[in-house]
């Protein structure tokens, strides 16, 4: 049965409201963004429509009856009481033509959120002018108005940074942050290990919470891959035309541990993928073709000594046993 465009809105508005819940169901949310193309462009919306109210907040504050239990938000008004206002206005929002979010509010200090489906990238524009480009499965989110503060929850992006001298674009993952005045580079959030890879100009790396002794320096050619349980890191000299690769529809590896291959990979796949220790010492060279994600795992088993073996739901990639 095919959603009536009331029932769609409201079910955007609902997925809106529960961003920040600390029990939000991402998987499911990017599966329903994914069901119809309809829910991109009501929740794309919806979003932008929260914005315009924060920045109207104040206002509206004034025009609704006080309630002193309601949880107050930062700008007077309440996520709940505000969401009931929404859904009264969105079909008017959607009619007026509101539907693609693809600029980030420059003025507005609260987080912006964006997601991707499993097979769908998308590209965010900044307020200065500065392009990221998601991958497929990716969360992050925007804050900070004229200085960005960038989270990247999971997933992969790339930033093309627009120069200014006078600001700097902060990118946090896996407990990192990524500072850069101007350039080119991709992140990567997944399966426990935090990348950076810098095409052109140079980025500074750094704990959270560290200090300018902790911060490794990576310019063009190189990246940084951070095994965020182990606390290790390692430095690796890359193509700087490789850099995010995927928005090609293709992975391109170069002697790349099995270990990074997979965790790559496993930000396709619908189950999680482990490299067990006989194939922990493997290197892969190759191209692999993203499509659906589904034959990824088959790309590589028929081109090295693996095998894979599926236990309770978990995809393990083992050496292959000699005959």
């Amino acid at each position: 049965m095919t959603e009536t465009r009331t029932t769609t809105e409201d079910a955007a508005a609902t997925w809106h409201a529960r961003l920040a819940a600390p029990d939000m169901p991402w998987e499911a949310f990017a599966e329903w963004l994914d069901t119809d193309p309809a829910h991109r462009t009501a929740y794309d919306a919806i979003a932008l429509l929260d914005a315009e109210i924060g920045e109207a907040a104040p206002a509206i504050a004034r025009l609704l009856p006080a309630n002193d239990d309601a949880e107050q938000a930062t700008d007077g008004v309440s996520r709940s009481t505000r969401w009931r206002w929404v859904a009264a206005g969105t079909s008017g929002a959607v009619a007026a033509g509101i539907a693609l979010l693809a600029i980030a509010p420059a003025t507005d200090d609260a987080a912006q959120t964006y997601v991707t489906g499993r097979s769908e990238t998308r590209a965010v524009k900044l307020a200065d002018g500065s392009r990221v480009d998601m991958d497929r499965g990716s969360r992050l989110s925007v804050a900070g108005g004229d200085a960005p503060v960038i989270e990247l929850a999971q997933g992969a992006a790339r930033f093309a940074v627009r120069h200014d001298p006078s600001r700097v674009l902060m990118v946090r993952a896996g407990g990192y942050e990524i500072r850069d005045l101007g350039t080119r580079f991709a992140v990567v959030n997944a399966g426990g290990r935090v990348s950076v890879s810098v095409a052109e100009g140079a980025v500074s790396v750094t704990p959270v919470g560290g200090t300018a002794a902790d911060a490794t320096m990576l310019t063009a050619g190189q990246g940084i891959d951070v095994l965020l349980a182990q606390n290790i890191a390692q430095r690796r000299t890359i193509d700087p035309a490789r850099v995010a690769d995927w928005s090609d529809g293709r992975l391109d590896y170069d002697a790349a541990p099995l270990t990074l291959v997979a965790a790559e990979i496993s930000r396709y796949v619908d189950h999680p993928l482990v490299v067990d220790p006989s194939a922990a010492n493997l290197r892969f060279s190759g191209v692999l073709t993203i499509g659906d994600g589904s034959r990824l795992v088959d790309q590589l088993r028929a081109v090295m000594p693996i095998r894979v073996r599926r236990v309770g739901g978990v995809v393990h990639l083992g050496a292959a046993v000699e005959r």
